[in-house]
């Protein structure tokens, strides 16, 4: 439920409120009217506005729109093969940052690609993604190999500068090395 909505939902409760206690007070009954008709309005007003986000995707009205909503939320990042298959995966729910590189002694990464065929292209810590107002960032450590994105529906890939946070949209490929893990 978006903000809005609380607010709106605490806006029709209050008028109702509002006209309660204009009806058991003492103003003379033509104030009475008025403000009770206001109070009905702005509670009219708040119950439509909320009728109309429950019709909306975001409170899942139907099957269809829960599963689109779910389908754009990132829960995870999935190491692909070269022919596109997921061959592994981690998950990002209810994390704010993780970070992509090897294990090796003491140091642990979130998203170990060590046991990768092109490990030897990936540093101990190679990136981190990190959640910040509702979005997944990735950024490069100043890696050696570096960072690349191709953002979902273009064909351009774009290289990373070093120590530069990038949005994340779901559906995006990063390219760790050349090791490839899709959003999702």
């Amino acid at each position: 439920m978006r903000r809005y909505d609380i607010y709106t939902a605490l806006i029709g409760v209050i008028s109702v409120f509002f006209s309660l206690a204009v009806y058991n007070g003492g103003l003379p009954i033509f104030f009475k009217f008025l403000l009770i008709i206001f109070g009905v309005i702005v509670f009219g007003h708040s119950a439509y506005t909320l009728y109309r986000s429950f019709n909306d995707a975001k409170f899942f009205d139907d099957e269809s729109a829960r599963q689109n909503f779910q389908s754009e939320v990132i829960s995870k990042i999935s190491l692909l093969n070269k022919k596109g298959e997921i061959i592994n995966s981690w998950e990002l729910y209810g994390k704010t940052a993780a970070v992509i590189g090897k294990d090796i002694g003491e140091n642990h990464v979130d998203i170990d690609l060590s046991e990768n065929p092109y490990a030897s292209m990936i540093d101990v810590e190679h990136a981190v993604l990190n959640y910040a107002d509702g979005n997944w960032y990735i950024e490069d450590l100043d890696s050696q190999n570096g960072i690349s994105i191709k953002k979902i529906g273009q064909d351009k890939i774009y290289k990373l500068s070093s120590l530069q946070p990038c949005k994340l949209d779901f559906g995006d490929i990063v390219i760790v090395g050349i090791c490839q893990l899709k959003v999702s």
